[in-house]
């Protein structure tokens, strides 16, 4: 996608008196997703992305902020999975961060099957609120689905399964949810998600979330929060929209055990 980069960073942008017309920097940001193959659990995928008909089925105002500049049939769920060695109906759990448009799309693949689909709690009564009051932003109502196997997160902290555990991070999104992730070889990694869009807000001292923050002082208390668990993990940090991020992985291979 092609944003402009006061959506990620406050102040970016901005008119001053020494620069009265700021020319509105873009920046191309990528959408990610994972697969942690648990050895007890099985394959789990943390976000699913965009639905398939993206185009015809965003609002068509966030399509025109929000362009997709490269939006194949490689990157569709299904296919992506499959590219990584996964089918859908492997999947054995999904972790949703929070259910905007561009990270809850590819949940069309789980309805009416028993996979449990965790978000935070916080985040299911933020997607109902905004479609019943037709206050939406960037909730579609037709994500909000009642035929998937809804498996709310009620806590701050809660280990969903040995080495694998999530974390409210409100700022975003109420109900924010991150993972970080124990390997055996490769360490600890963290999946950001949209508490960081992109790595000048965790890795630049002094920046916080841009347009894209609804609660500051939620986005800096969890920010402070992050530092302290990277700083006490070493952790890879991953996240959730940085294209530098994502051609760094893969050029490690794309798979860590």
């Amino acid at each position: 996608m092609a944003v402009d980069d006061g959506y990620f960073i406050r102040g970016c942008n901005a008119v001053a008196t020494s620069n009265p017309h700021p020319r509105h920097d873009r920046r191309t940001v990528a959408i990610l997703a994972a697969v942690v193959e648990h050895p007890e659990v099985g394959p789990i995928l943390f976000d699913t992305g965009c639905r398939q008909r993206a185009e015809e089925e965003w609002p068509e105002h966030a399509w025109d902020l929000f362009p997709m500049t490269r939006y194949e049939e490689e990157h569709h769920l299904d296919r992506a999975l499959e590219a990584a060695g996964y089918g859908v109906d492997e999947i054995k759990a999904v972790v949703i961060s929070h259910l905007h448009l561009d990270h809850a799309g590819g949940l069309e693949h789980f309805r009416g099957t028993n996979v449990p689909i965790y978000a935070h709690e916080s985040e299911i009564k933020e997607h109902y609120y905004a479609v019943a009051t037709k206050e939406a932003g960037a909730y579609l109502p037709i994500d909000l689905n009642w035929e998937l196997n809804w498996q709310p997160i009620h806590r701050e902290e809660t280990e969903l399964f040995d080495g694998v555990t999530l974390r409210n991070m409100p700022g975003h999104s109420p109900g924010l949810l991150t993972m970080q992730i124990e390997t055996r070889h490769s360490g600890h990694f963290v999946l950001t998600s949209d508490h960081y869009h992109v790595r000048d807000l965790f890795e630049r001292d002094g920046l916080v979330q841009g347009w894209f923050g609804n609660d500051l002082y939620g986005w800096s208390r969890s920010h402070r929060w992050m530092k302290h668990l990277q700083k006490r993990y070493d952790a890879t940090m991953v996240y959730g929209h940085d294209v530098s991020v994502f051609e760094h992985l893969k050029a490690q291979g794309g798979q860590f055990d």
